[in-house]
């Protein structure tokens, strides 16, 4: 005949914390005096009735003639991996004090049944009983499918990112008209009203954006990567702020030459004239560092794949950025013919094509050759922490 362990949970350990109760609890009578101390502590803890309620399928089971057990299981108030680790060691006692082949977990809301599959890894679960008190359960379990949803990067993307866009576009939408009415008009038609309104309403955005993808923790380990590697003194760490330094400097000449024409046209191609050259440029002089590094650290069988790698990927880029400035010769052109005069149309007939020929011939040979396989990208971060140990 199977054996029934029915399991109180109290995943933030109220039995401990606020009637001092040791836990595992195991056996009717000692759970009830739990109960008890716990609910003449706080009669508004809802961990109480569960525990009751528990006892009470303990006692119907009983009385219909099942051989039955049970107990409770507190876990931390640092709810999350400490409390679970606490309760998954109190649970393996408890197996190995009472020897039973199914159980019935009782919990008062969605934060407790969170630990459910480390019961079920252990035991078969045969019910979950949830108990409600006062609309207290909804309420609880509300807020913890809510955080649970914010913490998965799927829900954040289907949801965040077309809210997040919704606010940047209008806030840029906002700029674009606060913009157009200072140069028809002047700075004294500039309301403080409706510019607030569009900094907060971009600001929105960019933080529902940033949630999304995770923006935060990307900046953060950024950050501690180029501190370990200034530590280090990694190649790629001076390649990658020379780089940055001809990248800002692109941006900052582009500017510049925009800024001198009124017609947005002519000062988008301009900008884009200065920037893409320096932007080639630093993509190049960034994965000249990686492959003077690969040659350092990497040994002859490795070296080759990771230089291809990097080749690979240097390519491409260059390939998609000559594409585009010849596509924007082009415009240019039709726009104003001999605007920019070492730019001539059959260049950029040859830039573009030779961009997308070279750019898909790269993409067809990455896709195949060139990416780094699972067990590839484990050795690279494997050597890179040797390297930085050393």
């Amino acid at each position: 005949m199977s054996r029934t362990l029915i399991i109180c949970v109290d995943r933030d350990n109220d039995f401990g914390e606020k009637a001092g109760v040791r836990s595992p609890v195991i056996g009717r009578d000692a759970n009830l005096k739990a109960a008890n101390e716990l609910i003449l502590k706080d009669p508004e803890d809802s961990d109480s009735n569960a525990l009751f309620s528990a006892i009470a399928t303990y006692d119907h089971l009983r009385n219909s003639g099942e051989d039955v057990e049970i107990c409770t299981l507190c876990g931390d108030k640092n709810v999350g991996l400490v409390s679970d680790r606490v309760i998954s060691d109190q649970l393996e006692e408890v197996l190995r004090k009472v020897k039973c082949d199914q159980a019935i977990v009782v919990s008062d809301g969605a934060e407790d049944e969170f630990i459910i599959p480390i019961i079920e890894s252990r035991i078969k679960i045969r019910a979950i009983k949830r108990i409600t008190v006062r609309q207290a359960q909804q309420i609880e379990s509300l807020y913890y499918i809510i955080v649970k949803a914010l913490k998965e990067e799927k829900f954040m993307k289907k949801v965040l990112v077309p809210i997040g866009v919704a606010f940047l576009v209008l806030g840029l939408t906002i700029l674009f008209v606060l913009s157009l009415r200072v140069y028809l008009y002047g700075l004294g038609t500039l309301d403080p009203a409706t510019t607030g309104f569009m900094t907060v309403v971009s600001a929105i955005g960019i933080y529902f954006l940033g949630k999304a993808y995770s923006a935060g923790k990307r900046i953060s380990e950024t950050f501690s990567s180029i501190a370990d590697q200034f530590i280090n003194t990694r190649i790629t760490v001076f390649s990658l702020l020379i780089s940055a330094a001809v990248f800002a400097y692109g941006v900052y000449s582009g500017l510049v030459a925009a800024v001198s024409t009124h017609v947005v046209v002519v000062a988008i191609i301009l900008l884009l004239y200065h920037l893409i050259p320096l932007t080639v440029a630093s993509i190049i002089i960034f994965d000249v560092g990686r492959i003077l590094e690969s040659l350092i650290i990497f040994e002859p069988g490795r070296r080759s794949g990771m230089i291809k790698s990097y080749l690979l990927s240097a390519s491409f880029y260059v390939s998609f950025f000559v594409a585009l400035l010849g596509l924007l010769s082009f415009v240019n052109f039709g726009y104003q013919r001999g605007f920019l005069k070492f730019l001539y149309l059959d260049v950029a007939v040859i830039m573009t094509i030779s961009g997308i020929v070279v750019g898909t011939v790269v993409s067809v040979v990455r896709r195949r050759y060139g990416r780094l396989s699972e067990r590839q990208g484990e050795e690279l971060r494997a050597a890179e922490k040797d390297s930085r140990s050393l």
